[in-house]
């Protein structure tokens, strides 16, 4: 689709949840009784510079922190979680898939993940300047070192029978995975990671590097040794991190993630998992909307690295680096306002806005 179509107005139908909420402030309104802050989180794969979906999602972050401690009279900041262990390198050995993640793949004496972090911390930079909201930005390392993250996998571990239908239905097999200390790679799919000993408070993982045999790590809560967990389990750990947190402190998390990890996700992953480790009350939860191409498709980054698949688009929105040279600070200035224009009223922050949209805004129209 090279063109774009004159719209002679844009429509903001209510969904289910506005309906009821004249705010968006109300759906977090008695949460904060005997809070006096709010502490967002949030995260990305630093797998390429951002393109507009990821960017988006960025400043509805930003932007609903600002919202928020405006209604509420309180500070926010903001915890921004750079998921150096995405995957980089990668390779098939005999049918089996390994690869290192982005922290290990050097490129050029620097890792992909510190390459990338770069473009990320800029543009999180410049929304906290304009929102006042602080950030600090977290690497998975320093995630997966938190005692009540290594605990909750270590149950996770012996309930395992019990969470194979609610983060691998097909599978059937937990997605742990720590690299060979030698070359850094890993066992994608935890085909070969077996449990050796396991006990309340300790387990001994061991897993199979295709040149350089069985290596082992132990996990408990003060163990030093680096555990990498996929996305369904990640996503729980950080729920379980936000309630634990928030139940310590005068803090109230508020997670912000984009639009496609809701609906169904949210159902039979997040809110199963918390239940399966016996939590009751689920954290705060939001989602920025998703960006979609003219198909009604998500804008997906991964999709372009692959194939190129929006070749049709300006430079500047798929590769954000190439976005200030096209359209400069009054850009990103309208990118903000429409992000700022979303957060406070829900018939604007829940639903979804088109590549497209985004261009007629970025040229006047």
């Amino acid at each position: 689709m090279s063109s774009l179509h004159t719209f002679a107005n844009v429509f903001y139908p209510p969904v289910g949840i506005a309906h009821i909420t004249e705010e968006t402030a109300h759906l977090i309104k008695h949460r904060m009784a005997g809070k006096d802050a709010i502490l967002l989180r949030s995260s990305a794969q630093p797998n390429s510079h951002p393109h507009l979906g990821t960017v988006m999602t960025m400043m509805t972050a930003f932007a609903l922190g600002k919202y928020f401690g405006d209604y509420f009279s309180v500070p926010v900041s903001l915890v921004y979680d750079m998921l150096d262990n995405s995957p980089g390198e990668k390779l098939i050995v005999d049918g089996h898939h390994y690869q290192r993640s982005l922290s290990d793949t050097i490129v050029g004496g620097r890792s992909l993940a510190d390459q990338y972090t770069d473009s990320f911390r800029s543009i999180i930079t410049a929304l906290s300047k304009r929102s006042g909201v602080s950030a600090i930005l977290r690497t998975y390392t320093e995630f997966q070192s938190i005692p009540i993250v290594r605990k909750t996998l270590l149950t996770i571990l012996q309930q395992r029978d019990s969470f194979y239908p609610i983060v691998s239905p097909s599978e059937k097999r937990l997605h742990l995975r720590f690299p060979c200390p030698i070359c850094k790679y890993h066992d994608k799919q935890a085909a070969s990671v077996r449990i050796e000993t396991i006990t309340e408070t300790t387990a001994v993982l061991v897993s199979t590097c295709y040149q350089h045999g069985n290596y082992s790590i132990t996990l408990s809560e003060s163990s030093p040794d680096f555990i990498d967990a996929n996305t369904p389990l990640r996503d729980i750990l950080q729920g379980v991190l936000a309630i634990e947190e928030d139940g310590q402190s005068n803090l109230t998390s508020v997670m912000l993630d984009g639009g496609d990890w809701s609906g169904v996700w949210i159902l039979t992953v997040f809110s199963a998992g918390l239940a399966q480790l016996g939590y009751s009350r689920l954290p705060v939860r939001f989602f920025a909307p998703v960006i979609v191409d003219w198909s009604g498709a998500k804008f997906s980054k991964s999709l372009y690295l692959e194939n190129e698949a929006y070749r049709y688009l300006p430079s500047g929105l798929i590769d954000f680096s190439k976005f200030m040279s096209m359209y400069g600070e009054a850009g990103f200035d309208k990118l903000w306002n429409e992000a700022e224009s979303w957060v406070k009223n829900p018939k604007r922050f829940f639903r979804n806005y088109s590549v497209d949209y985004f261009r007629l805004i970025l040229e006047g129209k």
